[in-house]
């Protein structure tokens, strides 16, 4: 099930990104899961400035004609259109290589402890795609990604103006 959650989510965010961003928000995140007895379509939007209700509201005319015509979900669903927020998990590649090259400081959380710790908080000083680099404490650690069960930045509307000039 894991895998056909990731293929919706995946198949709709490549259908919906351009019309996304080109009505001025950025794509932050799309997750298919299931939340009690439903199924939920979660689509993360930010742009500089923040996000509305309005925001979410126009987003949500402007890309369920989108989704509706590609059909990609058997079962019945829930939309539903949201700010990325202000603390984020960080799914995607481009999501952990954004905040590294802005130097936000995030909290890794580790499958299993690393010197007696579970969670280490820091900045990323690179990633490679398989690894993570965080200096954390004046030590640098490095965390192979298999180690990693989740990654959160805490954003703020400084860090996403300065970030605005970088592609994701």
């Amino acid at each position: 099930m894991a895998d056909k959650k990731s293929s919706v989510a995946a198949r709709v965010r490549e259908a919906v990104a351009a019309p996304v961003e080109s009505a001025g928000y950025k794509l932050w995140d799309v997750d298919y899961y299931k939340e009690g007895p439903e199924m939920i379509l979660e689509i993360s939007i930010d742009r500089e400035g923040g996000i509305s209700l309005e925001d979410c509201s126009a987003v949500t005319k402007l890309i369920e004609p989108i989704i509706d015509e590609m059909d990609p979900i058997e079962e019945s669903y829930c939309l539903q259109v949201s700010s990325a927020g202000v603390v984020r998990p960080l799914n995607r590649d481009e999501h952990i290589r954004f905040v590294s090259e802005g130097g936000m400081p995030v909290t890794v959380g580790l499958y299993t402890a690393v010197d007696g710790k579970k969670e280490f908080t820091g900045v990323i000083e690179g990633y490679d795609g398989t690894d993570v680099v965080l200096v954390s404490g004046g030590e640098r650690r490095t965390f192979n990604k298999k180690q990693i069960s989740r990654i959160t930045a805490e954003f703020n509307e400084a860090a996403v103006e300065d970030g605005d000039d970088n592609e994701e």
